[in-house]
């Protein structure tokens, strides 16, 4: 980053103020940044028409014959509106032009994303500080220059290149060095080397070693457990890990809120559920499992009927019932890094079986007194199971859920309580609450996707919602990504500890 760069970024960005509307950002920041990335005006048209709305701009739809889809289209909003309620809109208008990167800006905050076979993926993130700072990256990225090495080398081969081309521009973020995207017209299509599909660009890589299985607990209902759980395990594999989620209530509620109908897809398809993998000794997790996808989303499920009501005493009576899930999980261990587990809100033997078979919990809490209060009980019931483990039962954290964004002094006085019952015991006084910017607001969209059987980062493609409801939808989303990314670090936090 020169002086002289710096100095232009921070002149450009003097032009407008939180007040400023839409139109001054496109006039002051966007068309200043392209004319720095060595684009001229006729590099780009504004005001395209798609998808029966206006693109504000579309970059780089050369005259060549070897590029038919733009190169970068620009999403402008105004600065006092967050850009990630409108995700959807860009992931959409990127879909359907075919572009290959996207940048969603409201002149204070930056993201770039990238689209490959219409997955779109977000590369980055900049404040302004950070572009100053990481201008550079930026630069790199989004430049002409950049562009028109890509289309040199898009006729080897389009499929290839997009691939190749993601692979280098993960590497310059995660290692915040230079681009080094060097490939010229004599460049052979075989000495490109080609990362597969998995190793599209995603915060974290898959690495060998045993799943963290976690049990999302609350012993009170009504408090988004089961939301929690669906939407956090989606923002994980987003996130590049690979999820597994075991339902073990029987009122099935995250089986039925992941469109699988324990009726008509387990039981009439004669397929095993959560009943057969306690009860019988030759029910495998493989032979219960059903994959389901949206989009660039996939999970694997252990599904739960009704029947399992019926068990209790079943249960109570098979030796040694609170370690076969454990042992069931055992030999899948390696392929998943996160297995999520769902169980009733009571303290039965589900409940125990699930809590015999983590490596952590995660109690998920709405703030109010009540389901406060309950927060001592499931920590005490955390605590009385670890004594019976081999392994210690670390809670990994408090998990805000249903959080209304306009009663911050409620919301205060909650989190002092929470502080209060946390530092009791010995063994929760190192618990933490996570911080604030993790918690899931209270948004009637997060309590109704459940209902339509998908994870509510799929909300974006559901044509029966409103624009309104689909940002709503990706405000939530971008809280449970958070949510995802920060347990991933107390988690590994953890995994360290234990050697």
């Amino acid at each position: 980053m020169t002086a002289d760069s710096s100095s232009t970024l921070q002149d450009i960005f003097k032009a407008i103020t939180p007040n400023s509307n839409e139109s001054d950002v496109e006039k002051k920041i966007v068309i200043p940044l392209l004319l720095t990335l060595g684009y001229t005006h006729a590099d780009w048209q504004s005001q395209v028409v798609i998808l029966q709305s206006k693109l504000d701009f579309l970059v780089g739809q050369s005259d060549s014959v070897l590029l038919t889809t733009p190169y970068l289209i620009i999403e402008v909003k105004a600065p006092n509106k967050n850009i990630a309620h409108s995700v959807w809109q860009i992931n959409n208008y990127m879909r359907r032009a075919g572009a290959v990167l996207g940048l969603l800006t409201n002149g204070y905050d930056f993201r770039i994303l990238y689209n490959y076979e219409e997955k779109i993926t977000q590369i980055v993130e900049y404040s302004r500080t950070t572009l100053i700072n990481q201008y550079k990256i930026f630069h790199k990225i989004l430049s002409k220059k950049t562009y028109l090495h890509y289309t040199a080398t898009l006729y080897k081969n389009q499929q290839q290149i997009r691939l190749h081309f993601l692979k280098l521009i993960s590497q310059t973020v995660q290692q915040e060095s230079t681009l080094g995207f060097s490939i010229n017209s004599h460049t052979s299509a075989n000495q490109i080397q080609q990362p597969s599909e998995k190793e599209m660009l995603l915060p974290e890589t898959h690495k060998e070693g045993k799943s963290m299985i976690i049990t999302v607990f609350n012993n009170k209902g009504g408090v988004g457990k089961t939301t929690t759980t669906i939407n956090l395990a989606a923002a994980l594999n987003k996130l590049g890990k690979r999820v597994l989620l075991i339902d073990i209530d029987a009122q099935a509620n995250l089986t039925t809120g992941l469109g699988i109908d324990p009726l008509e897809d387990v039981e009439q398809q004669g397929k095993k559920d959560i009943s057969h993998l306690l009860t019988d000794p030759r029910t495998s997790v493989e032979d219960t499992l059903i994959h389901k996808q949206w989009d660039d989303v996939e999970l694997d499920i252990v599904p739960s009927h009704i029947r399992l009501c019926d068990m209790e005493a079943t249960l109570i009576n098979t030796p040694d019932i609170d370690r076969i899930l454990a042992r069931k999980l055992k030999k899948y261990r390696h392929k998943y890094d996160y297995v999520l587990i769902d169980p009733p809100p009571s303290f039965g033997k589900a409940n125990t079986i699930s809590l015999m078979a983590s490596s952590g919990v995660l109690i998920p809490t709405q703030l109010a007194h009540y389901p406060i209060r309950a927060l001592e009980y499931v920590m005490n019931r955390a605590i009385a199971v670890d004594q019976y483990r081999d392994e210690p039962l670390p809670i990994l954290g408090v998990a805000v859920s249903m959080y209304n964004r306009a009663a911050t002094k409620v919301a205060q006085s909650m989190t002092n309580e929470i502080f209060n019952i946390l530092s009791k015991k010995p063994e929760t006084q190192n618990v933490d609450l996570f911080p604030q910017n993790t918690w899931i607001p209270n948004l009637s969209i997060v309590a109704s996707t459940p209902n339509k059987g998908y994870p509510i980062c799929f909300a974006e493609f559901d044509n029966e919602l409103s624009s309104k409801d689909k940002e709503a939808a990706q405000d939530a989303f971008d809280c449970y990504m958070k949510l995802a990314k920060h347990l991933i670090l107390v988690t590994q936090v953890k995994e360290q500890a234990n050697g």
